[in-house]
């Protein structure tokens, strides 16, 4: 009968693909300034989008009961050419609040929050892609690496799955996606390399452990 139920259990996992294989990433939609001064620093301001099964966070959020932002700022200016920017590492941090709505007018609403994930944003850099294609005449696109340090839920994440995050984002300057006072929109995501387990996952062994019993 064991040996049934572990047959049946394994049917059952083979048959949800689509939690089997969603992607992870803490997928934000936001706002940024870009400095046009070496020295001065780049800023950022996203909520995380709640997304499909499709992409699920790294790390269990409750988007029923709290609003969650990524913010990076202190990532100064290092070169600039006109088309391609690169940057001194930033500060990236994750927050989860239930006070306050995210308010691009007021930045502050994004950052008076719990800071679940905090750490360094290194390798930044910005290209402007000029192709002949007319709907895709200019794209900005947006490259850099996180490495987590701290942070409510850093310890949710095992050693192994703290650093070398790919930052990914497409920039945007259209009027119509740009909120005053910011100069372009950052449509992006940030993602572990390797899925993400959570500590109070059971692996398969566990599960075929508890039928050999």
């Amino acid at each position: 009968m064991k040996k049934m139920l572990l047959a049946l259990c394994c049917v059952l996992l083979i048959g949800v693909p689509q939690f089997a294989f969603a992607q992870q990433a803490f997928d934000f939609l936001g706002q940024a300034n870009i400095p046009t001064t070496i020295g001065n620093p780049l800023s950022m301001y996203s909520v995380v989008q709640e997304g499909s099964g499709l992409v699920v966070p790294p790390l269990p959020l409750d988007f029923a009961n709290y609003d969650y932002t990524v913010v990076v700022t202190g990532a100064n200016l290092l070169t600039d050419t006109g088309n391609a920017q690169t940057f001194a590492a930033g500060v990236i941090t994750i927050y989860e609040d239930n006070a306050t709505v995210a308010d691009y007018a007021n930045p502050g609403t994004f950052t008076d929050g719990t800071a679940i994930l905090s750490g360094v944003i290194s390798g930044l850099s910005r290209s402007d892609v000029t192709l002949t294609i007319p709907p895709f005449a200019r794209q900005i696109s947006i490259l850099g690496t996180v490495d987590w340090t701290g942070g409510t839920h850093l310890d949710d994440l095992a050693p192994a799955d703290q650093t070398n995050w790919p930052f990914l984002a497409a920039g945007s300057r259209e009027a119509g996606n740009v909120e005053p006072g910011y100069d372009e929109q950052w449509d992006g995501k940030v993602e572990p390399r390797e899925p993400v387990v959570g500590s109070e996952s059971t692996s398969f062994g566990g599960l075929k452990a508890g039928f050999d019993k």
